[in-house]
């Protein structure tokens, strides 16, 4: 039944629109099953994903192929990408998808400047990652602010060890800023120098100072992970979605505890995740194709699978009350009404050099925060004012 149905279909000469699409969700892994569920489930469009790596590499790829015109139609990007994408022209604003029954809240995280330009698939949130062992023989519970952070550091660190571990990447320290009610942004500028940045790297500087803290660069992802399974630091931040990444490529010599990230008052979480945007060279049977494939995964229980194998937050409501039954689902799901876009609707991502070359500089060659983060505050303004000159060079053009 279902041949005969395509026979008829592409007799009417409505011929089957293919899709490339690169991600970042694992070769065979979530995205690339549903894709080809979707692909049985109907003959209009066909999904062809091509896993492409982590996000990092996931950029660099689609940064030389949209220069030299080899870049897919439409991909899985991370929600940082997305202010970017903005910014460049690069990315076109989306429909709305229309489906009944979607998160609103945690929809508009796919907006930039009040327009959506991708359809959030799944949304991670920051967390605090700890050593249950460590902190059950030493009764200690996970701190709630950053005053009680300072003190279980300092409990937990010995000579050998260090409480606290910290990443000196754009997305945690971007994480750090918003929990301490800080910005790394104003009205889409950069705000590296600001009161919330000098704050929190300030904070870190102490912690290192004091002999608690852990710090890697941005560029030793792997190192970091070591020190923690290695039992060289004992709590550490990160997005809600690395556990289970951990959990799926090493055996866990402790059982990793998952607690809520330490807020300041006015802190905000943030909030990271899965998207997916069309690119502007998208044709529009493309662009329909995409909706058409959203509408798919938003389904409730496949986000309800999405979230118990990678712990994002679902965007569909009756998965999120099916999942708030579980210890897990509760916690995260308890998160959401502080959620905020780590990128602050801003375009962080390209600012991620200089401020990351500022994290190492002060955390790691004791430069004074205030001193590093002034440079990066140069380097990331003319960074940007030399982008808007070449788009308005493009624009009169």
């Amino acid at each position: 039944m279902r041949a005969l149905a395509l026979a008829i279909f592409l007799g009417l000469g409505l011929a089957q629109v293919e899709i490339p699409l690169w991600h970042t969700l694992g070769e065979g892994g979530f995205l690339e099953a549903e894709a080809e569920a979707f692909n049985r489930s109907q003959g209009r469009f066909r999904i062809l994903p091509r896993f492409v790596g982590d996000y990092r590499e996931l950029g660099v790829l689609l940064a030389a192929a949209l220069r030299n015109g080899t870049a897919p139609p439409v991909a899985q990007v991370e929600l940082g990408f997305l202010p970017v994408l903005a910014l460049e022209g690069l990315a076109v604003p989306l429909p709305p998808p229309g489906i009944p029954g979607l998160d609103p809240a945690l929809l508009r995280l796919g907006e930039v400047g009040g327009r959506l330009y991708g359809y959030p698939v799944g949304v991670s949130v920051a967390v605090l990652f700890y050593n249950r062992e460590a902190f059950g023989a030493r009764g200690l519970s996970p701190p709630k602010d950053f005053a009680e952070l300072r003190r279980v550091a300092r409990a937990l660190s010995t000579r050998s060890a260090k409480g606290l571990l910290f990443s000196a990447d754009v997305y945690s320290f971007a994480a750090l800023v918003l929990a301490q009610g800080g910005r790394l942004a104003q009205a889409g500028r950069p705000a590296l120098d600001g009161e919330g940045a000098l704050r929190a790297l300030e904070y870190l500087e102490a912690l290192k100072r004091q002999g608690v803290l852990q710090v890697r660069a941005a560029t030793e992802v792997l190192a970091a992970g070591a020190d923690f399974l290695r039992t060289k630091a004992f709590m550490a931040l990160g997005p809600s979605t690395l556990l289970r990444a951990v959990e799926g490529r090493t055996r866990l010599p402790f059982a990793i505890g998952l607690a809520p990230l330490p807020l300041e008052p006015q802190g905000r979480v943030a909030a990271s995740g899965s998207v997916l945007v069309a690119f502007r060279h998208a044709s529009p049977e493309a662009r329909e194709g995409l909706l058409a494939f959203y509408r798919h995964l938003a389904e409730g229980h496949r986000q309800l699978a999405l979230a118990r194998s990678t712990l994002y937050l679902p965007l569909n409501l009756e998965a999120q009350e099916a999942w708030r039954k579980e210890e897990v689902g509760r916690l995260l799901l308890g998160q959401k009404p502080r959620l905020a876009p780590w990128h602050q609707e801003a375009p962080l991502l390209l600012w991620a050099p200089p401020l990351e070359e500022a994290l190492e500089k002060a955390l790691k060659g004791n430069v004074p925060p205030q001193k590093a983060l002034e440079e990066a505050q140069a380097r990331a303004s003319m960074e940007l004012s030399l982008r808007w000159a070449a788009r308005s060079r493009q624009a009169f053009d």
